[in-house]
């Protein structure tokens, strides 16, 4: 898929590392969060795949966003990001994320899920957030 999916809108303004490198999507779905990004040529390596860098970043990105999904949670500092590279991503092809909140606690939120691109898993990972609550 070459285009973004319905129900999916930018992420932009609360991050500058993120807007720089993105844009990150997302769907507010009352069922299920999902996370998405378009990667574009500036994305790839030389081999028109996704930098593993960039597919980290994504995997941050839906980390701290799932973590502040229905929440009021002003941010999430993340505190560690485990990944694991399943296979590579193609550049121009739609990556989505879908993750679960394991455990909250009054000041971390434990994370775990995976970017897919056409169905097929690309990278698990799971972290560690800390919460910034709003005062």
């Amino acid at each position: 898929m070459r285009e973004v999916p319905q129900g999916f809108l930018p992420e932009t303004g609360t991050d500058p590392a993120e807007d720089h490198i993105g844009p990150f999507y997302l769907r507010h779905d009352p069922v299920a969060f999902a996370a998405g990004f378009l990667p574009a040529a500036h994305h790839g390596n030389n081999m028109g795949m996704v930098h593993g860098g960039v597919l980290m970043t994504m995997a941050d990105f839906a980390l701290c966003a799932q973590a502040r999904y229905d929440t009021t949670d002003l941010h999430i500092v993340t505190i560690s990001l485990n990944v694991e590279f399943l296979q590579a991503a193609k550049v121009g092809q739609w990556l989505h994320s879908e993750g679960t909140v394991t455990q909250r606690t009054g000041a971390m939120v434990f994370v775990q899920g995976c970017l897919y691109q056409r169905q097929e898993p690309v990278l698990s990972y799971s972290g560690v957030g800390k919460r910034r609550r709003a005062e």
